[in-house]
C-alpha cells in the first residue's frame, strides 16, 4: 500500500495486464481526493463504499458498478440440513473442470457489469479464482456432478469462526432446478459444528440467489457500492 492508500493488487493486474489498484477511504472526506491521487500507472481502480456514501461518490471520476449486499446466518449444532446425493466434495481433480465452469457462469460480477472491460478478462478472473480456491485458496468445496459432468460448485473459505461462501457457480442451462439451493444446503451442513456464522455477499440485482440465501435463513447485514475509475472510461462504448 502506498502512502496515500492505494493498494496493488496482484492477481487483477495480471490479467488487465496493467496495474490494478484498491483504494479504501476511512471518511467520506477522503473521497473528494480520489481521483487526483489516481497513479500515473492505474489501467483500473476500483472502490467499495458504504451505500451512504454514494452521493459524495457521485461528484468522482469513479462510475458506479454494483450493488454489493451482504448476507450473514447464525450455525447451531442441533441444526440439520439434508444434502442431495448429487453432490459431493472437492477434490484438486476438480480444479480445471471447475476453471472451465467458472468462465462461463458469470455475468452479474462486477467485471462483467463494466462496460470498459473486456468480457474474456472477466471470465479469465472468474474461471483462475475458481481455480485458485481449490488449489488451496479455500477451505471447502461442494460439487454437483452429473453423468460424472461437473455442472455446479460451492467454493467455500473460513476466516476463524465464520465460514464464507466465496463462489458458487450453476451450468447456465441448469439453473433454475434447485441446485443452487442443494449447494447452499451442503455448506450449511458440512459448517455445522465447524463454524459459527457462514455469510456471504452477492449483487442486490441476483433476485434467485437473493431468493435461496433468505430461504436458508441468511438477512442482511451489509450493503455497499462498489466503483470503478479505468484509464479507457472516457473512449466510446462499443
Amino acid at each position: 500500500m502506498d502512502k496515500l492508500g492505494f493498494i496493488p493488487q496482484a492477481f487483477d493486474s495480471k490479467f488487465f495486464g496493467t496495474p490494478v489498484y484498491k483504494i479504501e477511504p476511512k471518511s467520506i472526506l477522503e473521497i473528494q481526493e480520489l481521483a487526483k491521487s489516481i497513479p500515473a500507472d492505474a489501467g483500473l481502480v476500483w472502490v467499495r463504499v458504504p451505500k451512504k456514501w454514494s452521493k459524495e461518490m457521485y461528484q468522482t471520476s469513479f462510475r458506479k458498478i454494483e450493488h454489493l449486499v451482504t448476507f450473514k446466518r447464525q450455525l447451531t449444532a442441533s441444526e440439520h440440513h439434508e444434502v442431495s446425493s448429487a453432490i459431493r466434495m472437492s477434490s484438486k481433480l476438480d480444479a480445471q473442470a471447475c476453471r472451465a465452469l467458472a468462465a462461463k457462469c458469470f455475468e452479474k460480477d462486477r467485471y462483467h457489469k463494466d462496460p470498459f472491460i473486456d468480457n474474456e478478462i472477466a471470465a479469465g478472473t472468474k474461471a483462475q479464482w475458481a481455480f485458485n480456491n481449490i488449489m488451496g485458496r479455500g477451505d471447502s468445496g461442494f460439487i454437483v456432478e452429473i453423468q460424472n459432468q461437473i455442472v455446479g460448485f460451492n467454493l467455500c473459505r473460513r476466516i476463524e469462526d465464520t465460514a464464507i461462501i466465496d463462489l458458487i457457480a450453476i451450468e447456465p442451462q441448469l439453473q433454475g432446478q434447485g441446485y443452487g439451493q442443494a449447494l447452499v444446503k451442503a455448506a450449511l451442513q458440512y459448517y455445522t459444528g465447524k463454524a459459527k456464522k457462514i455469510q456471504v455477499g452477492t449483487q442486490a440485482d441476483n433476485f434467485p440467489s437473493l431468493k435461496i440465501y433468505k430461504k436458508n435463513g441468511f438477512h442482511l447485514v451489509s450493503e455497499y457500492l462498489t466503483y470503478h475509475w479505468t484509464a479507457n472510461q472516457n473512449e466510446s462504448c462499443k
